[in-house]
């Protein structure tokens, strides 16, 4: 008796980590993480990265601005309470 194959439509596909589930993670580290990183992990343009920042902040996750680490200019932001 031939195997059975598997129909794609029944096949369990394994949960997808979307863009704003990754941003979430990369702003949890306690050090912050710069627009420019973000950006660059994330393969979205500044301006884009940005705007996911604001719509974080529109939902009601408290995004906190932290001084530029020495000899930067870059601002670093990170989710609010995340451990230091």
């Amino acid at each position: 008796m031939p195997k059975r194959k598997t129909n794609p439509r029944t096949a369990i596909a394994p949960p997808k980590t979307t863009k704003s589930d990754q941003l979430k993670t990369l702003l949890a580290k306690p050090g912050g993480v710069t627009v420019a990183d973000l950006s660059e992990k994330l393969g979205w343009q500044s301006h884009t990265t940005r705007a996911a920042l604001t719509r974080l902040k529109q939902s009601g996750l408290s995004v906190e601005r932290l001084d530029p680490k020495e000899g930067s200019r870059q601002s670093r932001y990170r989710i609010a309470g995340a451990k230091k």
